[in-house]
């Protein structure tokens, strides 16, 4: 794949991957963008915060990696900077970059915090209703030209199989976005998939797209529990209720399944299952009467409101 974004000086071509953060969030991104070509090796620049970590990175082939992010910068005054770091280092981030530099295209995978405060004049907040203090300030270096785009992958993609979520802002008057705007879906599609929302929709969206994954491991532990309660092997309900989940989210994504997601109910699908006073059906019973579905529901509106807590302090 051969992908063309324009730079600072206008000329077009391949330009470096800047990853702010080194974690295992760019470490997904970075691999699955290897797998598809869409990035090589000596592409890729990392920054991290230890020593320790920069050489975990170097004996996999990566020679551009930093422990200092403003000489990182400073040698890489052209790139794609990917903001992949924990909100609550932000500051550190902000504080670090070159403020002569003037990006035109930035990714952020930052949890909690929305392109005002990424774009906006924002001096800092004090987090409210939570145990630390955060502070976010407007990044020195954006411009009115410069492209900021939010991207919530999630931990599947590490295996090319993330759900993502992308938001920005459009602006008839900056310089060649929408070649960015296409760049970023690129970036993303090698990790998986990417669903292009509104940022007042992004938190939900955010929950559901990378929360769950936590809550489904929880899912397919306790089906292999209760198996195992009832005498089944450890390792045979692991992988059964694994492949179980697998193939029940396959058959909603495959339209080789008979059912249409665009226009279909998931009830159809599981009243395929349950059987007239069979075995099925009284699971779902059980279920229903625990309040399975209100507690799922509960889980993605939680997530949801702390992302929301997260973005509101930010912005005052």
């Amino acid at each position: 794949m051969t992908v063309n974004v324009v730079s600072n000086n206008g000329s077009s071509g391949i330009p470096p991957l800047v990853f702010i953060g080194g974690g295992n969030m760019a470490s997904a991104l970075i691999k699955g963008c290897e797998k598809k070509n869409f990035v090589s090796k000596n592409n890729i620049v990392v920054s991290v915060q230890t020593e320790k970590s920069a050489e975990k990175w170097r004996k996999q082939g990566y020679e551009n990696v930093f422990t200092n992010t403003l000489e990182m910068l400073e040698k890489y005054p052209t790139a794609v900077y990917i903001l992949c770091v924990k909100p609550q280092v932000f500051e550190e981030v902000v504080s670090s970059w070159p403020v002569n530099s003037r990006p035109k295209f930035i990714l952020s995978v930052m949890a909690g915090v929305p392109l005002k405060t990424l774009s906006g004049k924002v001096s800092f907040s004090r987090q409210q209703n939570l145990n630390s203090f955060y502070f976010f300030f407007q990044l020195p270096f954006v411009s009115g030209n410069t492209t900021i785009i939010r991207l919530m992958p999630n931990v599947a993609s590490s295996i090319g199989a993330g759900a993502s979520t992308m938001c920005y802002e459009r602006n008839s008057t900056i310089e060649n976005q929408e070649i960015y705007i296409k760049y970023a879906r690129d970036f993303a599609e090698c990790v998986g998939t990417v669903e292009i929302i509104p940022e007042r929709c992004f938190n939900p969206a955010m929950a559901i797209g990378g929360s769950s994954p936590a809550w489904t491991f929880m899912y397919i532990e306790s089906l292999a529990d209760g198996a195992v309660a009832q005498g089944l092997g450890r390792s045979e309900a692991k992988r059964l209720a694994a492949q179980a989940v697998l193939g029940a989210a396959q058959m909603v994504l495959d339209s080789e399944s008979g059912f249409d997601i665009e226009t279909q109910h998931f009830g159809l699908l599981k009243d395929k299952v349950c059987s007239p006073g069979g075995t099925t059906i009284e699971g779902v019973r059980t279920l229903e009467k625990n309040g399975f579905r209100s507690a799922v529901m509960e889980a993605v509106i939680a997530a949801s409101s702390k992302a929301d807590d997260m973005a509101k302090a930010t912005a005052k």
